[in-house]
């Protein structure tokens, strides 16, 4: 399968630390002949590049070996009715779209592009014409805190690096409550972030699902990120 486009996630940081780490780099190298304590530029302008390419790194290469982790996970069977919460460009909704035969990968977001650059319903598309998946997704603009789908819908919900974004926890639940009543009876669900998980685990409890297993420490993604596998009774 021909990967797509998946832009770069969180742009402004990503420049931000590359160009302090240069411009630190350069001070630190023009001042050092001079002044014997400005080294300590160059070591932070060292530091700052290295974490601006480790999220370059993040993007460009660890997301999708995180992709096919969470999806050979899964044991997707093909005929199943899935949805990707947070879509942005659809790496995840058109990775699992990939697996499916008769089934049906829905995607929601509202797109920000502050979170991963070029993120639009245009590029979800796009990718998907790319990987093959167009016939097999619809995607959908929709806030996770108000779902348009009926009740015990879905057997497969996936979300990677979006709940998160959300502005306080009471927000957060508010999303994972419409994840626990889309989804059906046995649906497994896997959530991927850099924070919260925690959270999320003593939400879902309560909603009927089994956590399965947490993945701790994930370095693919920067920062390092968790993911939940859970299934709901």
């Amino acid at each position: 399968m021909k990967n797509g486009k998946y832009g770069l996630d969180a742009p402004t940081v990503v420049i931000g630390y590359i160009s302090v780490g240069i411009l630190s780099l350069i001070l630190g190298i023009t001042l050092s002949s001079k002044f014997y304590y400005a080294s300590w530029m160059i070591n932070l302008g060292i530091v700052f590049l290295l974490i601006g390419l480790y999220m370059v790194y993040s993007s460009k290469v660890g997301k999708y070996k995180m992709r096919s982790k969470i999806i050979q996970r899964l044991s997707i069977k093909g005929n199943e009715m899935t949805l990707d919460v947070g879509c942005g460009r659809g790496l995840l909704l058109n990775g699992v779209a990939s697996q499916l035969n008769t089934g049906k990968a829905y995607g929601i977001d509202i797109w920000n592009a502050n979170d991963q650059s070029g993120n639009s319903y245009d590029a979800v598309m796009w990718n998907a014409k790319i990987e093959g998946t167009e016939s097999k997704i619809k995607v959908i603009n929709s806030d996770m805190r108000k779902m348009p789908f009926q009740d015990g819908y879905f057997d497969i919900i996936v979300s990677s690096l979006a709940i998160h974004n959300l502005q306080n926890n009471e927000e957060r639940k508010k999303a994972l409550l419409e994840i626990a009543r889309v989804a059906k009876k046995s649906c497994k669900l896997a959530i991927l972030d850099i924070a919260h998980i925690e959270y999320y685990v003593s939400i879902l409890s309560n909603q009927g699902f089994d956590i399965e297993h947490i993945d701790k420490h994930q370095f693919q993604i920067f920062p390092p990120v968790k993911v939940l596998y859970a299934i709901k009774k």
